[in-house]
């Protein structure tokens, strides 16, 4: 027996709860969207569920509550659940796997072409999306085409900030400031500037660029050893070095860094800030270059 007495209430009732559960997907992916708390990974395992408990709702609706469904053959109705089944058995097999990734993957987003990233230790800019595997251009000019199936079970992070629509100055900075890897560490102290100059310069940097030409903003992060011998020296030196390349207008933002934590040596975190992820691209080895340069300097002396 259907679960309403007539076709044109069960259309209601479907287009109602359809439009319910489309805008809950966008709520609930609004939300993930904007906590840096959750791991990217996990952000696509909820949003995947939840449109796969849609698309189940959607059809269990449809089977079961128009009336017209039930003037079916039982015969035709098994023969449905059967495809239904055996699509979904290859979709979870090898030889499906990765086509079955694309799709998750184009429903999920993760990243676009463009967007800077790392996978799986693999840091670059993905250059080509497809429906079976994606490529990434690392600092190396490497090539490297990895399996959706293989991206998909990956650890991303994805140093992209989407501007969106330019809001105020706060909304700018809060997503500017976010933590860009998991495990991050809250051991911070000031060895660079006043967070007086470095919120100027953020301003500088807001009050300057329109979202229709700079729709996003890379914010690449990585991390350095340096030695407890002399490090006072050796900082003030890497912080003249960042305000060099501030000054070559190299990177918008002025290359920030913060000590995140203390073992045999002093592990200092930088961030380099910019509206072209080719400036990383061409100029963040480099800059990692200068950096190993200055404390090899004071090693030796």
């Amino acid at each position: 027996m259907a679960l309403f007495s007539s076709d044109p209430e069960a259309l209601i009732y479907l287009l109602i709860i359809g439009v319910g559960l489309y805008l809950l997907n966008k709520f609930i992916s609004a939300t993930l969207g904007k906590s840096n708390k959750i791991p990217l990974k996990q952000k696509m395992i909820v949003n995947f569920s939840l449109k796969i408990f849609t698309v189940l709702i959607v059809v269990f609706l449809v089977i079961e509550g128009f009336p017209i469904i039930s003037l079916i053959d039982p015969t035709y109705t098994a023969v449905f659940t059967g495809a239904i089944s055996t699509a979904i058995a290859f979709a979870s097999s090898g030889i499906f796997a990765n086509f079955f990734s694309g799709i998750i993957m184009m429903l999920i987003k993760p990243f676009e072409i463009g967007d800077l990233v790392k996978i799986d230790g693999d840091k670059g800019i993905i250059r080509a999306i497809s429906l079976t595997k994606m490529k990434l251009e690392t600092f190396d000019n490497l090539i490297i085409e990895k399996s959706n199936a293989q991206v998909i079970s990956s650890k991303i992070i994805n140093y992209t900030i989407k501007l969106g629509k330019k809001k105020t100055f706060k909304d700018f900075k809060e997503k500017i400031l976010a933590p860009q890897d998991i495990g991050f560490k809250n051991l911070y102290e000031d060895i660079t500037s006043t967070k007086k100059e470095f919120e100027a310069n953020l301003k500088k940097a807001y009050e300057s660029f329109s979202t229709k030409y700079y729709p996003k903003l890379y914010n690449f992060t990585f991390r350095m050893s340096f030695p407890y011998q002399k490090f006072r020296v050796i900082i003030n030196e890497v912080s003249n070095l960042c305000k060099l390349y501030h000054e070559k207008n190299i990177f918008r933002i002025k290359p920030q860094f913060d000590i995140v934590d203390y073992n045999i040596s002093i592990v200092v975190k930088f961030r380099l800030f910019t509206f072209d992820a080719q400036k990383i691209f061409d100029f963040q080895p480099k800059f990692a270059n200068d950096v190993f340069n200055i404390i090899h300097n004071y090693k030796i002396s």
